[in-house]
């Protein structure tokens, strides 16, 4: 007898198997592709905090291939610098670190079903919809459309990355000309390996700021380029009970994705492992994620908004303006990608008193 069936066995599928099979549950995950068949079509950077907070479901560090301490980030021509002793994110193998959610899972107990596409024929009274931002259980079920999303393209090829930058720098390319509603990046891999990427509101193409960043860099186009959409915000309603089934989604088919990066693995895992700890309460996982996760959440969707309305002479203004403020210097002791609202304490209104004064 199945308690709890997972649709999806990406990162947000597996950790809410482990999380609700750690519960007690008999849980089944149903996923479309076959085993070690996916190709990985989000990067693999994350924050080295965000991994810690799912260090119960995987250890990240065999899957390391880089460490991150710091980034170049361009406001349209304006770059602001910041850099940090330690590190404060990786770039994991993300084709490896999937695979290695999917195992854990199924080391707790959990049965994963690979080339199993569901349509409609649930195995359990509660379900976990787990299965992207075009989730088929959303639709079934019909919750609420998300209005914003982002069309990206990313390949990892070679480029010599020593001989052009620190390797432990990324970078980050925001204009409105050349990347409408999102950015460009560079990603380094290894000395001669790097990943680019370009993302671009909907119903905008990614195509020309493909090709405009392939051009910045120098590099040639690439034979296999990974497309994706990208949900940037979440759903109105993510729960429901539905007769006596019980309905959750969790990870991009609920939108829990940073609306400023497009990442999505860290809110959404730990939105995931909540999704787990509440599959036969769907009030108590509403209420709980939207209380520990949305703050930051909506934090990244309003200076997404704001950056948006920018030209790219405003924004190359606001550039110059935080460097003024030493916003740089601030951020590389304070920053966090991942919760804004962490940032926003006493700190720093000393910073931006002591930067106004000629101190800081």
């Amino acid at each position: 007898m199945t308690d709890v069936h997972v649709i999806g066995a990406g990162p947000a599928g597996s950790i809410a198997a482990i999380a609700a099979a750690r519960r007690g549950h008999a849980v089944v995950v149903s996923e479309q592709h076959g085993e070690g068949s996916r190709h990985a079509t989000c990067s693999g950077l994350f924050s080295a905090e965000g991994l810690v907070s799912l260090s119960d479901f995987i250890d990240y560090r065999r899957l390391v291939l880089n460490r991150i301490k710091g980034a170049d980030i361009h406001f349209a021509d304006e770059v602001l610098s910041v850099r940090t002793k330690e590190p404060v994110a990786y770039v994991c193998d993300r084709h490896a670190f999937d695979a290695a959610l999917a195992d854990n899972a199924e080391s707790e107990g959990a049965k994963v079903v690979y080339n199993d596409m569901v349509k409609g024929s649930f195995r359990a009274d509660c379900v976990i919809g787990a299965d992207g931002p075009s989730s088929s259980v959303a639709k079934q079920f019909h919750f609420p459309p998300m209005g914003r999303f982002v069309c990206t393209m990313k390949a990892v090829m070679e480029y010599e990355v020593a001989a052009k930058t620190d390797r432990s720098v990324i970078s980050m390319h925001l204009s409105q000309r050349r990347f409408p509603g999102f950015f460009g990046w560079m990603i380094p891999h290894a000395d001669d390996l790097a990943e680019f990427g370009v993302g671009v509101a909907l119903p905008g193409s990614a195509g020309a700021a493909w090709d405009h960043l392939l051009g910045m860099y120098g590099v040639k186009k690439p034979r296999k380029v990974a497309s994706d959409i990208i949900p940037v915000e979440p759903r109105r309603m993510t729960s429901m009970q539905h007769g006596k089934r019980k309905v959750l989604l969790t990870g991009d088919a609920a939108g829990q994705v940073k609306a400023t990066t497009g990442g999505g693995v860290i809110f959404g895992g730990n939105c995931a492992a909540l999704a787990g700890k509440h599959a036969d309460n769907p009030h108590g996982y509403e209420l709980e994620w939207r209380t520990r996760f949305g703050p930051d959440l909506f934090l990244h969707r309003k200076i997404r908004d704001h950056l948006d309305g920018l030209p790219d002479e405003h924004l190359a203004g606001l550039a110059r303006h935080l460097k003024r403020l030493r916003l740089d210097s601030y951020l590389s002791k304070h920053g966090s990608m991942d919760k804004p609202t962490r940032m926003i304490k006493p700190q720093m209104l000393t910073h931006l008193a002591r930067a106004l004064a000629g101190i800081e």
